[in-house]
């Protein structure tokens, strides 16, 4: 029995060539492609000073990587192509967009480590995702274990060669689309992006690798902001303003490097202008379709 479509995707048609790059390079390390932006962050910081003002110390309603993950929820229903993943040899169209992340708990190096998968959807602006993200956070830091790292632990008490045996029979299930919905639901490394915010604790944004585990296509980090040069490109005046570098690891199977390159130019600009994500995204009929998404369940 062949079962063409996934619990986390539409199977979906692609130009013959691009078809045929899943047997050229069978894996994600070998089909990375790496970009680096830097974004401007003079309108962004003054509209989260803005957003935040009178509030309690220590209470936010907006936050920095709250824009971000919002800005690549915009790209991602406008670039629908970042959305699409490979399995088994084909190519699928993600039914939901979501992100996973991970928060820590405390701060340090021993602070322990949640991972953060969250579902957004078209109707959603910088305010719905700035609240649901608290509401995720505030909820697994609030939880006694992390339910996403909680089965290793019992997994590892198998001998090697069965713990062995279990993987490949998930993979196997996977390839031929029949691993369980639930599993794929619960598991980080199955999302539309993996974002990591490494500029929390003071560090520049490293290039990241792809993970062979689950679909995920993209990869982003976001670096620390830092003071820098900026030319003005009308004027060609020398500024120095707040910047952060962000690093973009992809899979080049699912779309060539000039859509990706242009997909990141349209987040960086929703970073750099966070009031145009205060409405929704307007999407056509076509558009819609495209994205392929699953109806929201109630």
């Amino acid at each position: 029995m062949i079962i063409r479509d996934r619990p986390d995707g539409i199977r979906i048609k692609v130009p013959s060539f691009q078809g045929m790059l899943p047997y050229l390079f069978r894996t994600r390390t070998e089909s990375t492609i790496y970009f680096k932006q830097q974004v401007c962050l003079s309108r962004t910081l003054e509209y989260i000073e803005e957003r935040n003002k009178d509030l309690p110390k220590g209470t936010k309603n907006v936050t920095f990587f709250q824009i971000c993950l919002c800005a690549a929820l915009y790209t991602v229903l406008q670039r629908p192509q970042l959305n699409i993943f490979t399995s088994g040899h084909h190519f699928y169209q993600r039914n939901e967009i979501v992100f996973s992340f991970v928060a820590k708990k405390q701060l340090d190096d021993g602070g322990e480590e949640i991972n953060v998968k969250i579902p957004f959807y078209p109707d959603d602006t910088i305010f719905s995702v700035s609240e649901k993200i608290n509401s995720y956070i505030h909820r697994h830091k609030k939880e006694d274990k992390n339910t996403n790292t909680a089965d290793p632990g019992f997994f590892m008490k198998f001998p090697r060669p069965i713990l062995k045996l279990i993987m490949g029979t998930f993979r196997l299930l996977d390839y031929f689309n029949m691993a369980p919905g639930s599993m794929l639901k619960a598991d980080p490394f199955y999302s539309t992006m993996f974002i990591t915010n490494v500029g929390s604790v003071g560090i520049d944004s490293p290039y990241h690798h792809l993970f062979e585990w689950g679909n995920n296509s993209v990869f982003a980090a976001i670096g620390k902001i830092k003071k820098g040069p900026l030319v003005d490109e009308q004027t060609g005046e020398i500024k120095v303003v707040d910047l952060v570098d962000i690093t973009f690891t992809l899979d080049d199977r699912i779309a060539d490097g000039i859509y990706s390159a242009r997909s990141i130019d349209i987040l960086k600009n929703f970073i750099e202008n966070p009031r145009l994500m205060e409405n929704p995204v307007g999407l056509s009929v076509e558009q819609i379709e495209k994205l392929k998404l699953k109806m929201r369940s109630v």
